[in-house]
């Protein structure tokens, strides 16, 4: 009888650590946009570029995008995320004034942005493909 009550109990326990590991494991796989990025820049101004960015994501609905427009690391753009929507408030960044939007692919590997770039004399409408 004890040592029936025993495996119930440890069972128990056992069921409750998993979903703690199974929790804690889904709110750091949330964080999945992190890291270094290939981007490839279609410009109205510019034409095709490519360079590397770097996206910090700060929580669930932050992200900070390092490089954006190729404009230089050590001055990020943020952004908000919002399920697999990026928004992109309207901001000033290095004498640029950038607003727009972005989408992420279901497997967490390529962004595809569309956004503005305004230097105060021309604004240049760009479409940008983030990939890992």
């Amino acid at each position: 009888m004890k040592i029936e009550k025993r495996r119930r109990w440890s069972r128990g326990v056992i069921a409750i650590l998993l979903l703690i590991v199974a929790a804690c494991a889904t709110e750091d796989d949330d964080l999945t946009l992190s890291g270094t990025w290939s981007v490839e820049e279609n410009s109205q101004l510019y034409g095709v570029q490519h360079y590397d960015a770097h996206i910090s994501q700060i929580d669930s609905s932050s992200l900070e995008i390092d490089n954006f427009y190729n404009i230089g690391f050590g001055t990020p753009v943020t952004a908000s995320l919002s399920g697999d929507e990026i928004n992109i408030p309207q901001q000033e960044v290095e004498g640029y004034i950038f607003a727009g939007s972005g989408e992420v692919s279901e497997d967490k590997k390529m962004i595809i942005f569309n956004f503005t770039a305004n230097d105060k004399a021309v604004i240049d409408h760009v479409i940008a493909q983030y990939r890992r």
